[in-house]
């Protein structure tokens, strides 16, 4: 009797037992699901904070290559402004000088002068912003609401969608990429002196398909190329041929733009001023004023800037001072022969 009272003890202390051991189990289970999903947490809070902080540092220095590339502190003879005495003088140049001067082309035949014609009663005033390569520029400019001769790159890896910029403008031009004296950053397929008239017009049939409207290229850098008058006599017909006009930056005070495009019997259409060599909204203002000035004694004038900031900012503010001239785009440049 005694024994079957234990066993009926026993039998009923072992349920409460197993159920004890599963709460504990389930417990300790949920438990360490906590702890672990705690710190599964935070260690991925941690990651993603310093993920985002490892993307925003690429960023931020992806953005600091582009700024140097299209600041042009390696080229110093993009930023001249022939109205001052700064030169670029190199021995190598020097030579090269001489040289292209020696086996200077004579003309064939004769061609017919032709001069700009201008039809205002105010002076002229063309603004080119080069070095136009993104959507956010391009956004920027129109925010201006002034008639601005945007010039686009063609497109590349760095850049490729310009063509598609361009189709949202009705006025643009081109930023031809050309040889350099010194330049560490030139863009895809940029012309050298020493390209061939075939890839010369490769380069300017697919720019034409790309960018049907245009009328105007002017050179990205260029000092190289158009400081070598046969270079400049090789690639002005087949300009001509896709019809396009090009615009001298002037980025070298020894080009030869002027001598090869009387040859062909073409106006000199070119750079008076640089607006922002300085990247300061008061100095650009006062190559804004300059710039006018410019216009007034010479009847019309060309001054360049770039998709900078200060320049956007300068040219924002300076719309008042800007109502002396007359702006236009140069696709409203006619010519007339003499």
């Amino acid at each position: 009797m005694a024994k079957k009272k234990k066993s009926r003890r026993t039998s009923r202390r072992f349920p409460i037992l197993f159920a004890a051991i599963v709460t504990l189990l389930v417990i300790i289970a949920a438990l360490g699901y906590y702890l672990y999903t705690l710190g599964y947490s935070k260690g991925y809070e941690k990651a993603k904070i310093s993920h985002h902080i490892d993307i925003a540092k690429i960023r931020k220095q992806e953005r600091a290559k582009l700024e140097k590339i299209y600041e042009h502190k390696s080229e110093p003879s993009e930023i001249i402004d022939l109205s001052t005495s700064q030169k670029i003088v190199t021995k190598q140049h020097a030579q090269q000088y001489a040289e292209q001067n020696r086996t200077k082309p004579k003309p064939k035949k004769s061609y017919r002068h032709t001069t700009i014609a201008l039809h205002s009663k105010k002076p002229v005033l063309a603004i080119i912003i080069d070095d136009v390569a993104f959507g956010y520029q391009v956004r920027a400019i129109k925010r201006l609401g002034l008639p601005i001769n945007v010039s686009f790159f063609p497109p590349n890896w760095r850049h490729p969608n310009t063509p598609r910029y361009a189709k949202t403008l009705r006025h643009y031009m081109i930023h031809l990429p050309m040889e350099a004296m010194h330049y560490a950053h030139p863009e895809a397929n940029t012309l050298l002196t020493t390209s061939s008239d075939a890839f010369m017009e490769r380069t300017i049939a697919k720019i034409r398909r790309e960018f049907p409207r245009a009328r105007y290229v002017n050179n990205h850098t260029g000092s190289k190329f158009t400081s070598n008058y046969d270079a400049m006599l090789r690639l002005i017909p087949i300009l001509a041929k896709y019809h396009f006009r090009f615009v001298d930056s002037r980025t070298t005070p020894d080009s030869k733009v002027k001598e090869a495009l009387a040859f062909y019997g073409l106006p000199y259409i070119h750079r008076d001023i640089f607006l922002d060599n300085k990247q300061n909204v008061a100095a650009i203002k006062k190559q804004l004023a300059k710039a006018i000035r410019i216009a007034r004694r010479k009847g019309f004038a060309i001054a360049i800037g770039h998709p900078h900031p200060a320049t956007l900012k300068a040219l924002a503010e300076s719309k008042g001072v800007l109502k002396q001239v007359h702006l236009i785009y140069l696709d409203e440049l006619r010519f007339r022969s003499r």
